[in-house]
């Protein structure tokens, strides 16, 4: 397990802090370290929008551990791509998971393609059933996690600003007024959903009511957009998104698929992600259905689109490079010849194989002329320039 172990020496020196506090790092979603069983390390992500714990399948192929946790069975799972429940294993012995000083005992264990969503880094996901016991605290700006053993005060709580919110089905809305323009305008239940990286994402059905004819947009399409497959979505600017405060010239998604999370027939108009909820720490309360949230100075990427035109994430766990999972339609990235699904294995002539995790969280601020070399699906090896400039929208 020498690659997990790695990571886990990357949250080091914080073992002495307050005994359950959770410490994570934050890449778009927030990683942090748990051990399974009491010996097995394992980097997982926390995501709101899932009830208990999910690993991945290549990190228990990687490690050898695919009879690690018992019996194993089948079952069907959906969940945001544009398909129907699809059959995974799943462990049917509780798995025992222990973080930040505390131990949770999980019932069943489904094995997904975690991987292909998050990148090398995604050993496994926990939701709301373990985490979501208590009250929660969510320092974005400390990056950290804390159960509470009470809800706060009302004199600690002065500092932050109470959402409007359900807690229903072990998942979180909170009310949202999203405004494209002054003709658009959608308010009501959105999900607070941490197991998103983006920073809104509308149903199917919530888009549909909107009159967009004008709007200048784009088309996203991915092989891998969520549990559950692939997806299909549209890029637009919202002038405001309205929640505890207001933001201006939001980078927003509408999904185009009919099957999953984001179709139809939800009892949300969509999900706010991490490119919100990461300007604001948090108080998550169950015991209260009640969300708290106050800013806290970060200055954010939710106004940002990208500039390379597609999404890519980093698989040399398994591969010599990053593939391709995502192509803007129209963009400078598939004009060149990119397709979904091309391994990328030097950018500027350097292997992103030796570019680390902590190097990639920064970013590359690639701009100009950039060269790519590629192996395509037949194995052919190929050199892309792209002029990196413009955002995507």
């Amino acid at each position: 397990m020498t690659g997990v172990l790695a990571v886990m020496l990357s949250f080091g020196g914080r073992a002495a802090d307050t005994e359950k506090t959770i410490h994570f790092i934050f890449d778009g979603h927030l990683f942090f370290q748990v051990s399974l069983n009491d010996t097995i390390p394992a980097t997982v992500i926390y995501d709101t929008g899932a009830d208990f714990l999910y690993l991945d399948e290549d990190f228990l192929k990687l490690n050898h551990l695919q009879n690690a946790f018992g019996k194993k069975g089948r079952a069907k799972m959906g969940g945001a791509g544009n398909s129907d429940p699809q059959p995974v294993d799943v462990f049917f012995e509780p798995v025992k998971i222990h973080c930040g000083g505390l131990d949770y005992r999980n019932k069943i264990t489904p094995v997904i393609k975690l991987r292909d969503i998050l990148g090398r880094h995604t050993d496994g996901l926990l939701g709301n059933t373990h985490l979501l016991k208590s009250p929660l605290e969510i320092s974005f700006s400390g990056r950290y996690i804390k159960p509470l053993k009470e809800p706060l005060s009302d004199a600690a709580l002065g500092k932050y600003q109470r959402l409007e919110a359900r807690f229903e089905d072990n998942r979180i809305d909170v009310k949202a007024r999203l405004q494209i323009d002054s003709v658009n305008i959608l308010e009501g239940w959105f999900r607070l959903d941490l197991g998103c990286g983006s920073s809104v994402v509308l149903t199917k059905e919530a888009a549909a009511t909107l009159h967009l004819d004008g709007v200048p947009k784009v088309r996203f399409r991915t092989q891998a957009g969520g549990v559950g497959g692939s997806s299909e979505e549209v890029l637009l600017r919202a002038g405001r998104l309205s929640l505890a405060d207001t933001l201006e010239n939001v980078v927003i998604k509408y999904s185009l698929n009919d099957k999953g999370a984001l179709s139809s027939e939800r009892p949300y108009l969509g999900l706010i992600g991490n490119r919100v909820w990461s300007l604001y720490d948090m108080i998550l309360d169950p015991v209260n259905a009640a969300v708290w949230v106050r800013r806290n100075g970060a200055k954010g990427s939710y106004f940002e689109s990208s500039t390379t035109h597609m999404e890519v994430f980093d698989r040399t766990d398994i591969d010599e490079g990053w593939v391709v999972n995502g192509l803007y339609e129209g963009g400078i990235a598939e004009k060149a010849g990119f397709e979904i699904g091309d391994v990328i294995l030097t950018i500027n002539n350097r292997p992103v194989k030796e570019i680390s995790w902590k190097e990639q969280r920064k970013g590359l601020g690639l701009k100009g002329q950039t060269k790519y070399t590629v192996r395509k699906a037949n194995g052919d090896v190929v050199t892309y320039v792209l002029f990196i400039q413009e955002q995507i929208i």
